[in-house]
């Protein structure tokens, strides 16, 4: 999709029966690729509407969320048909503003899943750690930090190695910005008054963080675009080296899918945590005196009493939790639905935007390259530079906020 390259492949396997002959900007090129993701962005916005307001699996709507694939599917490839018919102007407007606004708000549930995943990752071992009494959970705990500041170390190495020489003082600038910044985040995680403030914060924390600020500013690097001033620094020694341009390829597209798919799949699943209050109990009641809600099933009447048995001592409230862990086998979502579907449709409407400026290098791909490398251009760097200034700045928040505004409850 993103250059003729593609074409002509279909056209040599097929031994010249199949050729496409259409111009640069429908068949292929920035706004083809935009033209697809457009048109799966599209689809899930519609199947969010149509799931609005969808809080029970037993709801008429839900078996939008829940069944019709075949239809969906139908649906999707009309769409995918339609959206090349569209004129290229709307494309136009709608990569430069649309799709590089809905992937800046990925990017930023990108970074607050991050953080979120190194707070409950490490609290998960010394969780473990303190349980068991074994001392496996420490050397993971311990190791992992160690190896994560290892890491750190020696990409900033790298980094001063290969891209910083003289003349390249961008290049020296991300480097050191970044260095200095994860030192004095790691040392703000183990001031007294921040772990008084916030007892989940360490270095295991830190230690995450800082890896991924750090190959987020490497990756760019690598990634810098060749100069077009062949007298000046080499700056990107990578750039003119064909066998490092296959690997970037290969690592940027796995990188790229397993971050996407982890993204959306965690951050449609934790709608509840993120848009819901917290105030919502597993054991809320669930029958009322409203006229137009669904009538109980016999499983729902069944808990309700038990509850009530429950709550007037005649049984032990570990009865509840056992006709709970025995009956969630049969049916997850017998409290409520698992996950906001409409926010689940959102989040991968998104996802959609930010696969497209990925694959077109932030709307900055030639139609005359061969092999597209995710990451090479100069908006490409500048994205991942300021998303690595933008997670350390989350986490250094999720620091120093209990610190300065110590009434407010912390999550």
């Amino acid at each position: 999709m993103t250059t003729s390259w593609g074409i002509d492949l279909v056209k040599r396997i097929s031994w010249g029966f199949i050729t496409l002959k259409c111009p640069e900007g429908v068949c292929y090129g920035t706004l083809a690729v935009h033209r697809m993701c457009f048109s799966l962005s599209l689809w899930h916005i519609i199947l969010g509407v149509l799931t609005l307001g969808v809080d029970d699996s037993r709801h008429q709507r839900a078996v939008v969320q829940n069944g019709l694939w075949i239809f969906k599917f139908i649906g999707w490839i009309g769409l995918a048909v339609l959206a090349f018919v569209i004129p290229n102007g709307f494309f136009e407007f709608y990569s430069k503003y649309v799709a590089m606004g809905g992937a800046g708000v990925f990017l930023l549930v990108q970074l607050v899943l991050l953080v979120d995943f190194a707070y409950n990752l490490a609290e998960a071992c010394i969780g473990r750690w303190e349980d068991t009494e074994r001392p496996l959970w420490r050397n993971i705990l311990v190791g992992g930090t160690c190896a994560m500041y290892a890491v750190f170390a020696i990409m900033t190495i790298a980094d001063f190695v290969y891209f910083a020489r003289d003349g390249c003082g961008r290049n020296q600038f991300f480097i050191t910005a970044n260095m200095l910044a994860c030192i004095l985040v790691s040392a703000i995680a183990v001031h007294p008054r921040v772990q008084e403030a916030n007892l989940k914060s360490g270095l295991a924390q830190a230690g995450m963080v800082t890896a991924y600020a750090t190959y987020l500013v490497t990756s760019a690097l690598a990634g810098s675009p060749e100069e077009s001033d062949t007298d000046g620094p080499e700056c990107n020694p990578l750039a003119r080296a064909a066998s490092a341009r296959a690997t970037m390829a290969v690592v940027g597209a796995f990188f790229t899918i397993g971050a996407i798919c982890y993204s959306t799949t965690n951050a449609a699943v934790k709608s509840n945590t993120l848009i819901m209050s917290s105030g919502n109990s597993a054991y809320e009641a669930l029958a009322t005196d409203d006229p137009n809600e669904m009538p109980l099933t016999n499983s729902q009447l069944r808990q309700s009493a038990l509850r009530e048995a429950v709550a007037s001592g005649s049984l032990p409230e570990s009865a509840l939790t056992d006709y709970d862990s025995d009956s969630s086998s049969q049916d997850d979502e017998k409290h409520g639905v698992q996950y906001n579907y409409t926010f689940f449709h959102v989040i991968f409407s998104m996802a959609s935007m930010y696969a497209a400026m990925l694959l077109t290098n932030w709307n900055s791909i030639s139609s005359t390259d061969h092999i597209i490398i995710i990451g090479r251009s100069t908006t490409a760097v500048w994205v991942k530079v300021v998303t690595s200034w933008l997670c350390i700045a989350l986490y250094m928040w999720t620091l120093v906020g209990p610190v300065v505004l110590p009434d407010r409850e912390w999550a």
